[in-house]
């Protein structure tokens, strides 16, 4: 199928009706990313100049922003997961050498949007290069960050972190990346790769802030205004709302839609 006859299906309603094989031989395009989230009222960008009736995204973090993407909303459906597993498996391959893929241990991925996604490729991964490539969760802490890492990993083991979303150079993708290094105590760690993938990347950086590279599967320029750290933000220079976008009937907000 081509980018039109993809766009086409989900705008009829028939998005359950793609596969991977809709996306074979070829990388899925962003229209067709923001089709199948928008589907789903998963994607959301600021449209036009910043106005005083119309909020912006308040982050985890702290930092503004003028867009929002909610993984979890389509990554919670396993045949959707897969074909964008599929998409992370091909952005993979074309990085590393089959002698390399062949050494994969373990996926790490963090709680909860990622987990599926990093089961959906640990899978893909043990058909073609490794049948014993484990998948490793990496649970959120009491303050909801991805720390914890149950029962350790084999130090043996050569390990690939992925996300499904990324923000910041130092947020969930770093947490898990620092979770599995961490996870055997004083024992000794297993190895990370130094490349780790995103699915959804909303970032300037392309390293994570321990100096290791990210690699994007599809990028979105959606703008992240440091206000924790007095970096101004123009949308609320304009008078416009900071609201966190998962509280509530925020998400409706935003969209205009309450």
């Amino acid at each position: 199928m081509n980018e039109s006859e993809v766009i086409s299906m989900v705008k009829e309603g028939r998005v359950f009706d793609l596969s991977p094989k809709s996306f074979e031989g070829r990388r899925m395009t962003i229209p067709e990313v923001e089709a199948i989230f928008g589907s789903f009222d998963a994607f959301w960008q600021y449209k036009g100049e910043p106005r005083p009736e119309k909020p912006h995204a308040l982050l985890k973090s702290g930092m503004h922003s003028n867009g929002f993407i909610m993984c979890k909303a389509v990554l919670d459906y396993p045949g959707l997961c897969m074909i964008f597993a599929h998409e992370m498996y091909k952005a993979i391959t074309e990085k590393m050498s089959a002698e390399v893929l062949k050494k994969i241990g373990f996926v790490a991925s963090s709680a909860y949007s990622a987990l599926d996604l990093g089961y959906c490729l640990s899978w893909l991964l043990s058909q073609e290069y490794n049948r014993k490539v484990k998948r490793i969760m990496a649970e959120k802490d009491d303050k909801g960050n991805p720390t914890i890492i149950r029962g350790g990993i084999d130090s043996n083991l050569i390990g690939l972190v992925i996300n499904e979303l990324m923000t910041t150079a130092s947020g969930s993708t770093l947490e898990t990346k620092v979770a599995v290094l961490k996870c055997n105590g004083d024992n000794p760690a297993p190895v990370v790769m130094d490349l780790s993938f995103v699915l959804m990347h909303r970032s300037r950086d392309l390293q994570l802030a321990d100096g290791s590279t990210v690699v994007p599967v599809f990028h979105f320029d959606i703008e992240n205004f440091d206000v924790p750290k007095g970096k101004p933000c123009p949308y609320c220079e304009a008078g416009s709302e900071a609201i966190k976008p998962k509280n509530g009937n925020n998400w409706q907000r935003l969209h205009g839609l309450a």
